[in-house]
C-alpha cells in the first residue's frame, strides 16, 4: 500500500536529515564569526564559493525537506496510545521552524557566494553577521521539538526510557548557555530516533518500554 510505505518513510525522513545535517556542520565548520573582520569574511565567502554553493542549494534544502516530513511522523507517533495530541503538535511545530530556518541558511549561504563573487564586500559581512545568529532560531526550533518528544515519549512509550531522557536533556540544553554542545548532538538523535521509529514500535506506558509491533 502506498500509505503503508509513506508512513515507513516518515521516520525515515529524520535518519536523512541527521545524515545530511553531519554534512553541513562539515562544510560549515570553519564559517566566519560575528567577530571576524570585513576583509577575512569576504575573503572567506570568496574563496569557498564551491562548498557553500553544496549547501546553499542541495544541503540545506534537502534538510528543511526531510524535516518536514519527520515532523509529521512525530506528531502521529506522539498521539497514539496514551499519548497527548499537544505533545505532536508542539514536536511538529518546532520541525516546522527548524525546516523554515535551513531554507533560509540556504539563501543566506547562496547570497553571500553569489555577493563574494560580485566583489560587493559589505553585502557579504552584512549577511555573514545575520548568519551567525542562526544558531538562536535553530535551538528554539529544536528544543521545542525534543522538550515535547521526549515528554510525550514518557507518556505514551514510543521511545525506550534510556532515549526519551536523553531527548529531554538535549532539548533542555538547548535553552541553556551550553546549547552548542546540544545542538552538535541533534543530528544524531535524529539518526537514533528515526531509526528506533523506523521499527515500528508501539508505546505500553508511562516507563518508556517499547515493544515491537
Amino acid at each position: 500500500m502506498v500509505s503503508d510505505r509513506f508512513d515507513r518513510f516518515l521516520p525515515l525522513a529524520g535518519v536523512l536529515a541527521g545524515l545530511l545535517f553531519f554534512v553541513g556542520l562539515a562544510l560549515l565548520w570553519n564559517d566566519p564569526s560575528s567577530e571576524t573582520g570585513p576583509a577575512e569574511t569576504f575573503a572567506y565567502w570568496q574563496d569557498n564559493r564551491g562548498q557553500h554553493q553544496i549547501v546553499a542549494l542541495l544541503v540545506a534544502p534537502l534538510i528543511a525537506f526531510f524535516l518536514l516530513f519527520f515532523g509529521a511522523g512525530l506528531r502521529r507517533r506522539l498521539a497514539q496510545g496514551n499519548g497527548d495530541a499537544g505533545h505532536g503538535s508542539v514536536a511538529f511545530a518546532g520541525a516546522l521552524l527548524a525546516a523554515a530556518i535551513f531554507a533560509v541558511v540556504g539563501m543566506l549561504e547562496g547570497a553571500m557566494t553569489n555577493a563574494a563573487h560580485e566583489g560587493q564586500r559589505e553585502t557579504v559581512y552584512t549577511l555573514n553577521q545575520f548568519h551567525s545568529y542562526d544558531w538562536l532560531g535553530w535551538n528554539a526550533a529544536f528544543a521545542a521539538m525534543l522538550l515535547a518528544t521526549g515528554l510525550g515519549a514518557r507518556r505514551n512509550g514510543m521511545l525506550p526510557a534510556p532515549l526519551a531522557w536523553a531527548t529531554l536533556v538535549i532539548g533542555a540544553s538547548l535553552l541553556t548557555p551550553v546549547g552548542f554542545f546540544g545542538f552538535i548532538l541533534v543530528p544524531a538523535w535524529l539518526i537514533a530516533v528515526g531509526l528506533w521509529l523506523s521499527r515500528g514500535q508501539t508505546g505500553l506506558g508511562e516507563d518508556g518500554v517499547a515493544s515491537l509491533g
